[in-house]
């Protein structure tokens, strides 16, 4: 596995320094959120009042032993009937690496039930959809579940009715897209996904007003701009990539990167929509060190997955 690891530590700490809004620290990773955040946004460990709450819910692949794939799906289509999402997505896991191939009406069934956890969870804050998803995703080479699931997400988003319900939905929308750079090794298909990912969240932030308002320090619609301009930056900066990259290049780096599906750039992504986030809170020299931070962080993803192809190119 390579660890891409999250940019420099120095500069993040500067820029933490002039931040004026109160933050919680992560005791696993060490990564600062706000103080109204239910779960650290760097490595999305529940902070901990939330996390006893939510210790029922969590849990992990049973591994070890035989595993009855067909008992093992049904349990997970149990799991997801009562909100328990990670258990689902664990046992559907367990199930698949065990040989399990889910029909057309197999992924129906997980996909419809991701879709109404993560809708039906969308008044509450501390509920956190996505453990496990993308592992998953990667052992399901013939179905798009991540980019289903966020189809689903932004169909059902149209008919919440208060800026909290969008605001939630909207932020495991934008995790999955991040997510998505673990599953998809093919630059086009990334950029697709944030050409999309820009086109749902304008359209948020267009009804966003129009709903009951939320009680919340934070403006609804400044955090949907932001959004919808980091995932801007981010398209831009990889369409950029493939129009110096030769074709045939692009698509033995799909490759390469395929068979290494372990490698996380969506690790790299998520520190830096973390920098991009906090400049709503962040004072001129804040922004300043943040928008650097996550530049470089955007960089060192295209300069990393070019990398293996720039190699090629020397070679010949």
């Amino acid at each position: 596995m390579t660890d891409v690891g999250y940019g420099h530590p120095g500069r993040i700490g500067l820029y933490r320094e002039h931040m004026p809004a109160p933050m919680k620290t992560c005791s696993k990773c060490g990564y600062a959120s706000p103080d109204d955040s239910s779960f650290c946004m760097k490595c999305g460990a529940y902070f901990e009042s939330e996390s006893a709450s939510r210790a029922a819910v969590v849990q992990t692949s049973v591994g070890g032993g035989n595993v009855d794939p067909g008992k093992s799906m049904e349990q997970g289509f149990a799991k997801i009937e009562v909100g328990d999402f990670s258990g689902a997505v664990a046992r559907w896991t367990d199930a698949i690496k065990a040989g399990f191939s889910p029909s057309a009406e197999d992924y129906r069934r997980m996909l419809d039930g991701c879709v109404d956890v993560i809708i039906s969870s969308s008044s509450d804050g501390s509920t956190h959809s996505r453990a496990g998803i993308a592992d998953l995703a990667i052992l399901m080479d013939d179905y798009d579940l991540i980019t289903d699931i966020m189809a689903g997400i932004r169909d059902r988003s149209e008919q919440l009715g208060t800026q909290r319900e969008l605001m939630n939905t909207m932020n495991e929308y934008m995790f999955l897209a991040i997510e998505s750079f673990s599953v998809y090794t093919d630059l086009n298909d990334l950029a697709a996904i944030c050409d999309e990912a820009v086109r749902v969240f304008n359209s948020a932030a267009e009804v966003v007003e129009s709903l009951e308002r939320a009680q919340s320090k934070h403006d609804p619609l400044s955090f949907l701009q932001n959004y919808s301009q980091f995932f801007q930056i981010l398209g831009d900066k990889i369409d950029n990539a493939v129009s110096k990259t030769d074709p045939a290049i692009l698509e033995e780096l799909s490759d390469h990167w395929a068979e290494r599906s372990t490698s996380r750039f969506s690790d790299l992504i998520m520190g830096a929509s973390n920098m991009n986030a906090q400049l709503i809170a962040a004072g001129w020299l804040g922004s300043k060190v943040a928008v650097k931070a996550r530049d470089m962080q955007l960089d060192t993803f295209v300069t990393m997955y070019l990398a293996p192809g720039m190699k090629q190119e020397q070679k010949s």
